[in-house]
């Protein structure tokens, strides 16, 4: 299995390479630490999965996750020539009903992507704020993720994990007090529990034990 993850900067440390690779002790990781063209920045990075001649699929990752419970199944989930797996976003990271999935676990055929490739490189610098202007997201980097979703459904056939797997999460200290993260904790396990009818999502510092990716957004909100 091989696995491409972006760290480039100093907003997460090497903890977290160590972290995934000693889960995923089995995988051969391709780090980028670098951009891989000057202009590119931080998580587009991740385009380059889709550029290398593999005959197999690939899984791409966010690094600010958790991984837990039975979560090689994440890794192991089956997949088809022309088919793109992704996480689902029920928690909602737009306000654009039309997006459905979020960018912190991919797994296709690089074969099968090379023209989502050869798309983003004909004007990284058009697409990287593309979804910014018009509303999409919030700079000043961000739109991988809605970018890759438009680009899948022009060809291939977007399959998403099941809800119950995957959850978002956040810091109690990434809240100006208490009562603001108890009421978002409260609104995500009814979330949660409507979508999958799991009874919650983490309770008494616990995860649903459905639960395989916890994903930490946003720079100041970090799961280590």
């Amino acid at each position: 299995m091989i696995i491409v993850a972006v760290r480039i900067g100093n907003k997460y440390s090497v903890k977290y390479e160590t972290y995934l690779e000693q889960k995923l002790p089995k995988a051969k990781f391709i780090w980028i630490r670098e951009p891989i063209q000057p202009h590119i920045m931080f998580q587009w990075n991740k385009m380059y999965g889709m550029s290398l001649d593999l005959p197999d699929p690939i899984c791409v990752i966010d690094i600010d996750i958790l991984l837990i419970n039975d979560y090689l199944e994440l890794f192991n989930y089956p997949i088809k020539r022309n088919e793109f797996i992704a996480m689902p976003s029920w928690w909602g990271d737009t306000s654009n009903p039309k997006y459905k999935i979020n960018g912190g676990f991919f797994k296709y055929y690089p074969k099968d992507c090379k023209y989502i490739y050869d798309k983003f490189m004909k004007d990284p610098l058009y697409w990287q704020k593309y979804y910014i202007k018009n509303g999409t997201t919030t700079g000043p980097v961000n739109g991988e993720q809605y970018f890759v979703e438009d680009s899948v459904l022009e060809r291939l056939d977007l399959k998403l994990l099941p809800n119950e797997w995957v959850c978002r999460m956040v810091n109690e200290d990434f809240f100006d007090n208490k009562d603001m993260y108890d009421s978002w904790l409260i609104s995500n396990n009814i979330k949660y529990n409507k979508i999958t009818n799991n009874s919650y999502m983490y309770l008494d510092k616990e995860y649903y034990q459905d639960i395989k990716l916890v994903h930490y957004a946003h720079s100041l909100n970090k799961p280590m």
